[in-house]
């Protein structure tokens, strides 16, 4: 199997491109501060995560980087529903940043079971050498 640079990873890809749209989006948010900060740290964190994940070595941290950044993207949903609530972001604009992160998060579950299966595998695998 070829080596698979990160940035061809569609994780990776998909939060590099909703911090990107984050970014624009909260660029003209004047008051609220708190909440723009926070909105694009965990919305960075998300893609920060997965970029940690790539370069870690034990499935267990990978695996646990990846929680982390299902995390943050579960913020980010929390901070869009806010900024929408206070009228910063219009509703089709939180809808469509949202349907994204539900799926980016679903595709974070693929990629930890992909992990926990190639994990078992290469166990599996060692036990047999050694029987």
């Amino acid at each position: 199997m070829p080596f698979q640079k990160l940035e061809d990873l569609r994780i990776y890809q998909e939060s590099k491109a909703l911090v990107s749209e984050i970014a624009i989006l909260l660029k003209d948010v004047k008051y609220e501060f708190k909440l723009k900060d926070q909105s694009e740290r965990s919305s960075q964190s998300v893609m920060e995560n997965i970029a940690e994940m790539y370069g870690a070595y034990y499935y267990k941290v990978k695996k646990n980087s990846l929680r982390i950044a299902r995390k943050e993207a579960y913020e980010t949903v929390a901070h869009l529903e806010q900024l929408h609530i206070k009228n910063l972001i219009d509703e089709k604009t939180k809808d469509d940043l949202i349907s994204r992160y539900k799926t980016l998060i679903r595709s974070i579950n693929g990629y930890i079971k992909y992990l926990n299966e190639k994990e078992s595998k290469e166990l599996d695998h060692g036990n047999n050498n050694k029987a």
